[in-house]
Order: structure tokens, then C-alpha cells, then sequence
């Protein structure tokens, strides 16, 4: 049975290692940061986000387990345009474990989160190139609120 479980410092310290050196990659693939300061781009978002770590208010973090194994991650916020709305700022399932239906009950999971919690809706920020993020996204019934799009010179 697939469960969402509050992350351990441990497991954060881990995370947030791994999600800076990630985000800094998926930002220089999409063609919005330089490899020279892509790096130092992420840390500096991170540290904004999240000034006291996995204390920072108004941010969830969670294990996504399934029976005894950790197969993935979720953070949930506090969307900075609007309280009432949650946000998803990461999501993953562990390689060995996509294709799987994980991610769509996952994201099931996380949107009864959120309401728990009192928010009143649920976004979430893909990059265009990730194809299979964008589909179980659609599947799970989230729709397209903005575009943005660039054009290399």
C-alpha cells in the first residue's frame, strides 16, 4: 500500500543535496540558466525557499513509501501567489520504480495531503521536455494554466 510519511532530516539532508545538483541540470537543459552559474543559481533558490530547511513554514515534505521501501519523494507548499493553493514544488519516483502506477496514486496521495491541510487547490510547475510528467499529470486531471515558451537565436 502506497502512503505518504513525513520526511526525516536525514532522509531531507539527502534530498536537498540531490534536488539542487538536479534542479541546476533541469535548468540549463531547458535553456534558462548558463552552466557556469546554474549551480549557484539553485543553491541560491533553495536557500530562498527554504530559509530553515525542512522547518520552513507553510512546506510538507514526504517520503513516499510503499510497504517497507522509500520510492520516491513529494514537497508540498504554500503557493506564493496565493495561500489557499497548495503547490507542488518536486515530486519523484525513483527510477526503479516508474512505470508502475506509482506517480498517479502518489499524486492522489498528496492532493488529499493538501486538503487536509486546507488548501483549496493544487498546482505544480513541469518543465516541456518532460513528456512523461506532463502526461500522468493530465491523467490525474491537472490542466495547463500558463505557457511559457523561448526560442534559441
Amino acid at each position: 500500500m502506497l502512503q505518504l510519511m513525513p520526511m526525516a532530516l536525514d532522509q531531507f539532508q539527502k534530498y536537498l543535496s540531490f534536488a539542487i545538483n538536479e534542479y541546476a541540470e533541469e535548468k540549463i537543459q531547458a535553456g534558462t540558466w548558463q552552466m557556469n552559474d546554474a549551480l549557484e543559481n539553485s543553491e541560491k533558490t533553495y536557500t530562498r525557499l527554504l530559509p530553515n530547511g525542512l522547518e520552513t513554514s507553510g512546506n510538507y515534505f514526504y517520503s513516499i513509501y510503499d510497504e517497507i521501501n522509500i520510492i520516491g519523494y513529494i514537497w508540498l507548499g504554500t503557493d506564493s501567489e496565493n495561500e489557499s493553493n497548495a503547490f507542488i514544488f518536486d515530486f519523484e519516483i525513483y527510477k526503479q520504480y516508474q512505470n508502475n502506477g506509482f506517480g498517479s496514486k502518489a499524486i492522489i496521495l498528496a492532493e488529499k495531503e493538501a486538503k487536509n491541510i486546507g488548501f483549496r487547490t493544487i498546482g505544480l510547475h513541469v518543465f516541456g521536455s518532460n513528456q512523461r510528467a506532463i502526461h500522468v499529470y493530465q491523467k490525474c486531471g491537472y490542466g495547463i494554466t500558463d505557457i511559457k515558451m523561448q526560442k534559441a537565436l
